[in-house]
């Protein structure tokens, strides 16, 4: 049984949703320690002999140290999930959602967290409608490839919620909740659905983050 897992990292950051849904999901306990954006501490020395690329998240499992989001969530679920919540039974099930993880991250999320910059983290009267524009027609066209992906099973990697659904519905949550007009996507639409009447989800995913600089921050140090 684990330990109480320490997470580093501000509950608002994009790639620390995953980590903190996963957690949920598997009912594992922990601490989380307020780190980046607004509270700093990511040059600190003792931070950076645990993360020398001073980026959050973080996490410390007793004397074990580990970063970069999908591999803390891929060790989680090897190391503690026992009753397959998350984890695929098998080792080519285990294969497909790995793929659709680094799918997430190389492909889907470059566009995607560069959206949400060019919108949520900045000044509605400096934001730039033409790279807008671009960046969503880039995050659709790739948000195009999920759709279709969706419609075999209903979830990402297999016909049941695995570790693959956790970063990307993590990450489209916040596309959904942008202020943007959206291309139809009606199998993302039912699989966001089914992911918002997960407890989990609702916990570590579905707080606000805000419309604009001044109203992320402030969300930012709501701390539940």
């Amino acid at each position: 049984m684990a330990g109480k897992i320490e997470v580093f990292s501000r509950r608002n950051a994009s790639n620390v949703l995953p980590v903190m849904w996963t957690i949920g999901e598997l009912g594992l306990p922990y601490t989380r320690h307020d780190v980046g954006g607004s509270f700093g501490g990511t040059g600190a020395a003792d931070y950076l002999a645990m993360n020398p690329n001073g980026r959050i998240p973080t996490i410390r499992d007793g004397d074990f140290v580990l970063w970069e989001s999908n591999a803390v969530v891929r060790y989680l679920c090897r190391r503690y999930d026992k009753g397959n919540i998350l984890l695929p039974e098998t080792e080519e099930g285990y294969a497909l959602a790995d793929q659709w993880m680094d799918w997430h991250k190389t492909t889907l999320y470059p566009p995607c967290i560069d959206l949400v910059w060019a919108i949520v983290r900045t000044e509605p009267a400096v934001r730039d409608r033409k790279k807008i524009a671009a960046l969503l027609a880039s995050t659709e066209d790739t948000l195009a490839v999920l759709e279709e992906r969706l419609g075999e099973s209903g979830h990402v990697a297999a016909d049941r919620l695995t570790m693959a659904d956790i970063p990307l519905g993590a990450l489209v949550h916040r596309y959904l909740n942008l202020e943007v007009e959206r291309r139809p996507f009606p199998r993302i639409d039912t699989w966001h659905r089914r992911l918002t009447e997960r407890p989990a989800f609702a916990e570590h995913v579905m707080f606000p983050f805000g419309r604009n600089p001044g109203e992320w921050y402030r969300l930012e140090r709501e701390t539940p």
